[in-house]
């Protein structure tokens, strides 16, 4: 059905998601998960702040302490320090960074159903720069500002990432863990007054610490340049509600493509009222315009299809049916796919 994409993956236009779920239920949400082509690993942030991402991510990371009551996570410089000399010590895959199936309401039961039959398993955690973002310290301030913080957060993510890719590769060796990077799209307002170049030479150093394929999540609307010109190698973002600014950077996903790069394309609004308004036929027409200027870039279309995996396009947690709309979204991709092959 088409050559084997960057990630390994035999078929075009498989079908995953972000992780992130409106669910409060567990096991409807791995139901969820495991309906899709690469199963994924379930974050329910609205069942309890434990399971939000920022959370799951964080863990072990040197002078960090979780308010669960105040819904944030806090930054102890004497803390930080007190325990900084054994932390790096570690050894990179040591426990520390693995998932204990206890801080998650979902990956006990992940793991239980995962199996080398799946085309591929996939996790997730906070990419560095939005975990920054958010870990602030006594006075309130990001962490990003800080480079003895920023640095270390940088390599925890690394940690986690790569030693939950060995866990799910002794299960399925063509599984693949991507970050979530909601803070690269505010990178460049002035708001966070972290400059582009530090960015830059940050997001680099990750990816290079990074086992398996670099990818990020995220979907905003960064600078696509910034993205786009880094190491990275699987883009996961929202096709349907960016289609129009990603046109204008089909060039640059061209390159990525034909470099051997991925892009996980966001097709499905799971917004109640625009997935109301949309067909499978017309959201496939939507995605097309966007392959259109890929073959004006020399991209040919089976080569896009066969180095592209199909999403919903947001994880959406504010549904006021909570569930009904993304569940009806994550149903909707394999008739997507059908008018896209």
């Amino acid at each position: 059905m088409g050559a084997q994409n960057p990630l390994g993956i035999a078929i075009p236009l498989a079908t995953t998601a972000m992780g992130i779920l409106p669910h409060r239920d567990p096991e409807r949400a791995l139901d969820l998960s495991f309906s899709l082509d690469i199963p994924f690993w379930p974050h329910l942030p609205n069942l309890s702040y434990r399971e939000d991402t920022y959370v799951l991510t964080v863990r072990g990371m040197p002078g960090t302490e979780v308010d669960y009551e105040g819904l944030r996570i806090l930054f102890d410089e004497d803390a930080f320090y007190a325990v900084l000399e054994d932390y790096l010590s570690l050894d990179p895959h040591a426990d520390l960074f693995a998932v204990d199936p206890g801080e998650s309401a979902t990956y006990a039961g992940f793991l239980q159903r995962a199996s080398a039959d799946h085309l591929a398993l996939r996790g997730q955690f906070m990419g560095p720069i939005s975990l920054c973002l958010m870990v602030k310290d006594g006075e309130g301030k990001p962490i990003i500002y800080r480079d003895d913080a920023r640095e270390v957060a940088i390599r925890h993510v690394a940690s986690r990432v790569n030693r939950h890719l060995r866990d799910l590769r002794e299960i399925n060796p063509r599984s693949f863990v991507w970050v979530d990077e909601p803070g690269l799209e505010f990178l460049f307002t002035g708001i966070t007054g972290y400059t582009a170049e530090r960015a830059r030479g940050d997001l680099a150093l990750f990816l290079s610490l990074l086992e398996g394929p670099r990818g990020v999540h995220l979907c905003g609307n960064p600078d696509w340049d910034f993205l786009l010109q880094s190491e990275v190698d699987l883009i996961s973002l929202d096709a349907y509600n960016n289609r129009d600014i990603l046109i204008g950077y089909g060039a640059g996903i061209a390159r990525l493509l034909a470099r051997g790069g991925a892009i996980a394309w966001g097709a499905v609004p799971t917004h109640s009222e625009l997935l109301e308004a949309e067909s499978p036929r017309g959201l496939a027409d939507r995605l097309r315009v966007i392959w259109d200027k890929l073959e004006e870039e020399g991209m040919e279309r089976n080569t896009t299809a066969g180095n592209s995996l199909l999403t919903p396009a947001t994880c959406c947690l504010v549904n006021p049916d909570l569930t009904t709309t993304v569940e009806k979204a994550f149903a909707m991709l394999r008739e997507v796919r059908e008018f896209l092959l």
